[in-house]
């Protein structure tokens, strides 16, 4: 008689081995040892991206690994970059790992775990573009996985130094200064009369 002997699909970093045992009624046993073969070391991510809203705050970035260590780096993009602080720990197999430490009784031996890192403390955006970030994720044998965070656009402002001018009658200039973070134009206010005076220093 021939026996069929299979298996779930193993994650896990180190070879399983299963011991079994056949025995006759008439007492005889004879073992049997079935070995799995090792997952390859590996790390990923749940998603590729994540947001983060213009008004900053909190993002948490999950993952699942096989992997004995763990380490965390953020770049801002080369244009409107976003500065990430990254925590000094995250959550491996719900266990508190400092950013690139062996991780305790190595979870990823026996099979795949889920990771997590929260980013904190992301600053409102105040510019009127998108802002961007990478976040790498590298296991303790170099394999990768990464997540692009993008915070939303900020609002665009404006602000004048002042209200009010007061031209003398020879029309000499005076000067506002004018705050924002977008691009800006001037433009005069209907009125019924048109006056000269408008001359605007800049246009």
């Amino acid at each position: 008689m021939a026996v069929n002997i299979s298996g779930d699909k193993y994650t896990g970093r180190v070879q399983r081995t299963m011991n079994f045992t056949a025995t006759t009624n008439g007492g005889v046993s004879k073992a049997l040892v079935v070995n799995q073969e090792a997952a390859v070391e590996a790390v990923s991510v749940d998603s590729p991206a994540a947001s983060v809203p213009k008004t900053g705050g909190t993002v948490t970035i999950t993952g699942k690994s096989n992997s004995t260590k763990l380490t965390f780096a953020s770049t801002p993009a080369s244009s409107n970059g976003l500065t990430l602080t990254l925590p000094g720990t995250y959550t491996a197999a719900g266990k508190q790992t400092s950013n690139g430490a062996v991780i305790a009784d190595d979870p990823g031996a026996t099979g795949e775990f889920v990771w997590s890192i929260t980013i904190s403390n992301i600053p409102a955006n105040v510019k009127v573009d998108e802002l961007v970030a990478t976040l790498n994720v590298t296991a303790a044998g170099g394999q990768k996985a990464s997540v692009t965070i993008t915070q939303a656009a900020g609002d665009s402002t404006l602000t004048l130094d002042k209200e009010t001018i007061n031209l003398n009658v020879n029309g000499a200039v005076q000067t506002v200064n004018v705050t924002s973070n977008d691009e800006w134009t001037w433009k005069q206010a209907a009125a019924k009369t048109v006056m000269n005076m408008m001359r605007m220093v800049g246009l």
